[in-house]
């Protein structure tokens, strides 16, 4: 039997403990003398089941990443109903969503780019066309025509330098070897493929691209595999199962082909290309073709797809492809305990398991004083909020909360009535009951920015009555202080941080906004913009200035189930909620633990957000 020297040229190191687990270690074995264990660190490959598409269907266009992905034409769902569809989504890592639809309505369609500059050439509309389009990240323009309409073509590379091979014609259909290369302008041919093919894998650059798979003119499926220099195809090692209409991803040296058609079913496995020979890796959660897809060979999606025998909308799913030293887990929502008091714009604070939520707007002239407590499953009854006002029953919406559940803060707010208010004050809570109220040094307001703690907390913008404001003001724990003024006024956005670190986001100012903005204490600046406005929405009361959460809310257009997280310099998509809410006050929890509740319509849900951890795996006999 081979011994592990003889197969990696090194010895088993001896050691006391484990090494860093980096990609420096990936690969090795060693002997941790302390648990009397042999160890190792091996990649993870390993599909997931992520958001399904909006539109169902087989035979889309692929282009992209897995985390900025982009499908484009299919053919429409049910399978013989309605004809083939330009429908476009973008993939954002855990949900799609819809844009403008090619111009030309078509399947088999060869796509390459990226999310905001990618390339639609050829498919099938009521016949095999010529026709290209590109995308700009948020519709199509028709380009110069393929010298050779074609469906079910291979392409590789971005916008301005592109390449499109194999495919079919008419009559027959046709296969052909024809290879295009495409500037960002018009389509030249080059050398063609040494065999012909259609619905033929590709990947890779204009000067450096692979093909692989495919159906030849017998038809025969293929295995065939042919690497592109730029000038000439040369066949290189076969895929270890023939198939067509296989999903592909990566580059020339490190390519990945997923699902597909063999020679006698669909299929659900995956091979990994390394450069000169094909392996085997994860298989798929379902088995199918003319499938979606791009990325890289290490994080790949694969989208829609022929799935036979199933109902047309099983035809959205979504699959991941991961290959990592690390175990990844995505992050996810689920739902968690209703609460018994069904006013919206309540004010939200403290943690996902011990959280307070108080006020609301029941309807006109019936505002709540309720407060209740979440303790990770489900609400109690907590003590009822000072009566404001003249308007029985004296409740408040709209306010703003910070802290925690046994030191929480309640400000601002208003109600309607005979007479409407605006609240300028603010209240403390014990997780009992609320105590005297401190008064603000200005009118009151509502629905503005609040972060930090009970003693130490900042309320910025707010509006009164319809107009954002620009007003910030910091507590002591029993006063507060006019501090410096925000940029423009804002109201109903999210926050997190504390008082001499904090960053407010969001809002209306009066649009719905993007904008970010950090405090140190005494001044704001600009912080990286969220990738899309939003209003009214919850967030991360109990986050920092640089891992904030913003939870569904409404986009200027619909109320929203969609969620971004930051990281201290960028904002990025992170899970879908199973429910659109909106008119959502202030927030609980952190980044990677987060509660919405408190909206319209009333759902209440838990976020937890994704880990990337590296674990050493322990080699055993048997």
């Amino acid at each position: 039997m081979s011994n592990y020297e003889s197969i990696r040229g090194t010895r088993v190191k001896y050691l006391t403990s484990d090494p860093t687990l980096d990609s420096s270690t990936e690969g090795q074995v060693w002997y941790n003398s302390t648990s009397g264990t042999n160890k190792a660190l091996v990649q993870i490959k390993a599909w997931s089941s992520s958001g399904n598409t909006n539109i169902g269907g087989y035979g889309a266009g692929g282009a992209g990443t897995q985390t900025a992905g982009l499908i484009f034409g299919r053919q429409g769902e049910p399978v013989g109903g309605p004809p083939v569809s330009g429908a476009t989504e973008e993939y954002n890592g855990f949900s799609w969503s819809e844009q403008n639809d090619l111009n030309t309505a078509r399947r088999y369609t060869a796509g390459f780019g990226t999310q905001t500059a990618a390339v639609a050439a050829g498919g099938n509309s009521t016949a095999r066309t010529d026709v290209s389009e590109e995308y700009d990240g948020s519709s199509w323009t028709a380009g110069n025509n393929l010298n050779t309409a074609r469906e079910g073509a291979g392409a590789a590379g971005i916008l301005t330098a592109g390449l499109v091979f194999g495919g079919n014609t008419a009559p027959g259909p046709t296969n052909v070897a024809v290879t295009e290369t495409y500037d960002g302008t018009s389509y030249s041919e080059v050398n063609d493929l040494n065999t012909a093919r259609r619905f033929v894998g590709g990947c890779g650059t204009q000067t450096a691209a692979l093909a692989f798979g495919g159906i030849d003119p017998g038809p025969s499926t293929l295995a065939n595999t042919e690497s592109w220099d730029g000038t000439n195809w040369t066949a290189v090692s076969n895929l270890n199962t023939s198939k067509r209409s296989v999903g592909s991803a990566g580059t020339q040296t490190h390519a990945f082909a997923f699902g597909g058609h063999t020679p006698s079913s669909y299929s659900n496995t995956s091979e990994e290309w390394d450069g000169s020979s094909w392996t085997s890796s994860a298989n798929m959660a379902t088995a199918r073709g003319y499938l979606g897809g791009a990325g890289t060979a290490s994080a790949a999606f694969g989208a829609t797809g022929y799935v036979p025998g199933t109902p047309a909308p099983e035809r959205t799913m979504t699959e991941e492809y991961n290959s990592n030293i690390n175990a990844i887990t995505k992050a996810a929502w689920a739902s968690g305990g209703a609460a018994s008091n069904s006013a919206r714009l309540r004010a939200l604070a403290g943690t996902q398991t011990a959280a307070f939520m108080s006020g609301g707007y029941v309807g006109a002239n019936n505002q709540t004083r309720d407060t209740e407590e979440y303790n990770g499953s489900s609400w109690t009854a907590g003590g009822a909020l000072v009566a404001q006002g003249n308007n029985p029953p004296g409740g408040t919406y709209s306010a703003s909360a910070g802290g925690t559940q046994t030191a929480g803060l309640f400000i601002g707010g208003s109600s309607q009535g005979p007479v409407d208010y605006y609240f300028n004050v603010s209240y403390e809570y014990d997780g009992s009951s609320w105590g005297s109220p401190a008064t603000f040094t200005a009118p009151g307001l509502r629905s503005s920015h609040v972060f930090g703690v009970q003693t130490a907390a900042v309320s910025a913008g707010g509006t009164r009555p319809g107009q954002p404001l620009d007003r910030v003001f910091e507590y002591d724990g029993s006063s507060w202080t006019a501090a410096t003024s925000l940029p423009t006024g804002s109201e109903n956005g999210g926050a997190s941080g504390i008082l001499t670190a904090g960053i407010i986001f969001g809002g209306g100012t009066p649009s719905v906004t993007d904008r970010s903005l950090d405090y140190d204490g005494s001044s704001w600046t600009a912080a990286p913009t969220m990738i899309y406005a939003n209003s009214d929405f919850n967030s991360s009361g109990q986050g920092t200035q640089t891992a904030a959460l913003a939870m569904r809310g409404y986009n200027g257009t619909a109320t929203i189930a969609t969620s971004q997280v930051y990281d201290g310099s960028s904002w990025s998509a992170t899970a879908t909620a199973a429910t659109a809410v909106s008119s959502l006050q202030s927030g609980a929890g952190t980044a990677s633990a987060g509660l919405s509740a408190g909206g319209s319509p009333g759902a209440v849900e838990e976020f937890t957000g994704g880990t990337s951890v590296t674990t050493a795996s322990t080699l055993t006999t048997s």
